[in-house]
């Protein structure tokens, strides 16, 4: 029997190639029976971790993003009610200093009928525990240490050692918010 020689060195060519063919798919298989990786895997893994990671820290941030950008709103949102509060406060003190300019002048305050003032000064009382449950003060008083900060001075009146920068008379009360003087004290201080 005659062999030819090209069909000979062909089916040797193709049982080579399929022996090959045949290793390389046993070796990818050892690779993933064993839990080991080929290093395309790997770099396709590790290109996942890395995007993972990269989502995480993404998230992180939004995450204290969004817990500053809350404190931020919640103080702006305290901000403006103090100011609301202030404008509202700022509109009533007219009103406060015609209530003290009528409990000043004790003898035609003594004139009006009692029951008319004993409801004004109820109402009076009512504006002062308002205001003071919002936050503001009403301050200024005969004996109280000169503060620049928060009293405005009138006059100077030349008296005794004992009277020096001390309030001596109060024209205006002041009204404060917190440490935010929404109208200075208006008084007399000793020199």
């Amino acid at each position: 029997m005659k062999v030819d020689k090209n069909t000979h060195e062909e089916s040797i060519i193709e049982e080579t190639a399929d022996l090959a063919e045949d290793i390389v798919i046993e070796e990818e298989n050892q690779e993933m029976t064993l839990g080991g990786k080929s290093k395309k895997d790997k770099n396709k893994m590790q290109k996942l971790m890395d995007e993972k990671q990269e989502y995480l820290d993404g998230w992180q941030r939004a995450r204290a993003e969004m817990v500053n950008l809350k404190k931020v709103h919640a103080e702006e949102k305290k901000m403006f009610t103090t100011w609301g509060k202030q404008s509202l406060v700022e509109e009533l003190i007219p009103m406060m200093d015609n209530f003290d300019a009528a409990f000043k002048d004790e003898d035609a305050w003594s004139q009006v009928p009692e029951t008319w003032r004993i409801g004004v000064e109820y109402i009076y009382k009512q504006f002062i525990e308002t205001l003071e449950n919002n936050g503001v003060v009403v301050y200024g008083a005969v004996g109280d240490e000169f503060d620049t900060a928060a009293y405005e001075p009138s006059e100077m009146i030349k008296g005794e050692e004992e009277h020096k920068n001390k309030v001596l008379k109060v024209i205006q009360k002041g009204y404060k918010m917190g440490d935010r003087i929404i109208r200075p004290a208006r008084v007399q201080v000793g020199e």
